[in-house]
């Protein structure tokens, strides 16, 4: 079922009695949930509802069992809503109760409310059930509720299976879910109930210090129990991977697209595949450091990772008759112009790639980091890409609205004190893009070379 196992459904009703046999229900199939009665003083502080809602169950009525009209119902609705569904809330879907067989609240809910109202809270899809199928007007169910709340479930299962993407992700939290109940069972449920405390604080520790090495003994204890946070995630990581690989999916539907309804461009998903904003301690791994101290080192290294052929080969193509002697001096003066246009609005950076496990249990005398450049975008042709000391990063990071390409030397791979250093953090690169730049590094470092004699 497309439903999530993770506590991300709610419900709002003002009737408790009738909000219960769907609390009852989703009970029996472990399907934690939340519940909201429409007062105030229970619901989430704005800015504080935090827990993503997935499907969402509403009583659009929540004053009282009389009529009511529209602006009264919306009145009472958009204050709990807010408080509710938050303006970062993942996309959602939403069943409302009605108690007519018409378009009136049709209308309140799907067009007006959350078209105009709420529309940075918008559902991606809605459902609407007639609440006099389920309850009698005196509040007790209908003879066949059991069989009509059955069939509410699946249409909830189709509304959401009609939405492919939506239902893979919905499958892919509850796999999380699932994992993570894995790998405490895994570490964990062996132990004895009357030595539980002990064992687990015992193992807790022995994780952080898997992870911190002999710097835990001299760590604090909140840095302890995040060794031992990161230990289980690797546990985790390979528990999810084994279950999404043996899974059944059910939705098999392919997932079409249309190139022109696409927001998100293939640049943004690789930065959030790839990056981070996130930048905590100076020296972490994988952190992109800007320098602000002139170093004349980078005028050096821009020259390096700038490729003068290129330069050659762009004047060649817009002047394919142009003589070698002119080509030459044109070459030379556009070489040098390209390059005091680049230190203009330049970054000069470093990229630590300090390994993980030494930043972690502090082994390193000192960081380990190299030195590139942000180039602006528009220049991308005349990088250098041949060279197996030039890396290039293959998208493109914006930053105060100048889009560049990051470029390394490795012939600039140094150790340093970044806390010495007139350094800040730009973003971080996540751990795979990390590996490759040090797996390229080492290539670079221990490539041998060969003995050879030229004949002349």
């Amino acid at each position: 079922m497309n439903i999530p196992i993770n506590g991300r459904i709610a419900i709002i009703d003002d009737q408790i009695k009738q909000a219960e046999p769907i609390i009852n229900i989703l009970s029996k199939r472990q399907m934690p949930l939340t519940y909201f009665s429409g007062d105030p003083a229970f619901l989430p502080e704005i800015g504080n509802n935090l827990n993503d809602i997935r499907v969402l169950f509403l009583d659009i009525n929540l004053i009282d069992d009389s009529e009511h009209p529209n602006k009264v119902l919306k009145a009472r609705l958009i204050p709990v809503l807010e408080r509710v569904i938050s303006e970062e809330n993942y996309p959602y879907v939403l069943i409302y109760w009605t108690r007519h067989n018409g378009s009136e609240h049709k209308d309140l809910i799907e067009k007006e409310i959350f078209n105009n109202d709420l529309a940075n809270r918008k559902p991606i899809a809605f459902l609407s059930a007639i609440k006099g199928d389920y309850f009698n007007f005196d509040g007790s169910l209908t003879d066949d509720f059991n069989e009509k709340l059955d069939g509410l479930f699946d249409k909830i299962d189709n509304l959401i299976s009609q939405h492919p993407a939506y239902s893979h992700l919905i499958n892919w939290e509850n796999q999380v879910h699932l994992s993570a109940d894995s790998t405490l069972q895994s570490i964990f449920s062996s132990y004895n109930d009357s030595e539980w405390d002990n064992n687990a604080n015992y193992t807790l520790n022995k994780l952080g210090e898997a992870y911190l090495g002999k710097h835990y003994k001299t760590a604090e204890i909140e840095e302890k129990i995040k060794g031992s946070f990161i230990s289980l995630s690797t546990v985790f990581k390979d528990i999810l991977e084994h279950n999404i690989q043996n899974q059944t999916i059910e939705n098999k539907d392919s997932l079409e697209y249309t190139e022109d309804a696409v927001i998100k461009s293939i640049n943004s998903l690789n930065l959030s595949l790839n990056t981070t904003n996130y930048v905590k301690e100076i020296a972490e791994s994988g952190n992109v450091l800007e320098l602000q101290d002139k170093d004349s080192v980078f005028k050096k290294l821009l020259f390096n990772v700038l490729s003068f052929f290129n330069v050659i080969h762009s004047i060649k193509n817009e002047n394919p008759d142009i003589s070698q002697d002119i080509l030459k001096k044109t070459a030379d003066k556009q070489f040098k112009e390209i390059r005091k246009e680049i230190e203009k609005v330049w970054r000069k950076i470093y990229v630590v790639v300090t390994p993980v496990c030494d930043f972690a249990q502090k082994k390193s005398a000192y960081d380990r980091v190299v030195k590139g450049v942000l180039i602006p975008k528009k220049y991308k042709e005349f990088i250098e890409d041949r060279s197996e000391a030039v890396f290039i990063i293959p998208f493109v990071i914006e930053i105060d609205g100048i889009e560049y390409f990051l470029v390394l030397d490795f012939r600039y791979f140094i150790t340093t004190d970044l806390t010495q250093e007139n350094v800040s953090g730009l973003f971080r690169i996540r751990q795979e893009l990390l590996s490759e730049i040090q797996s390229k590094l080492s290539r670079h470092i221990n490539r041998q070379g060969i003995l050879l004699i030229d004949e002349r």
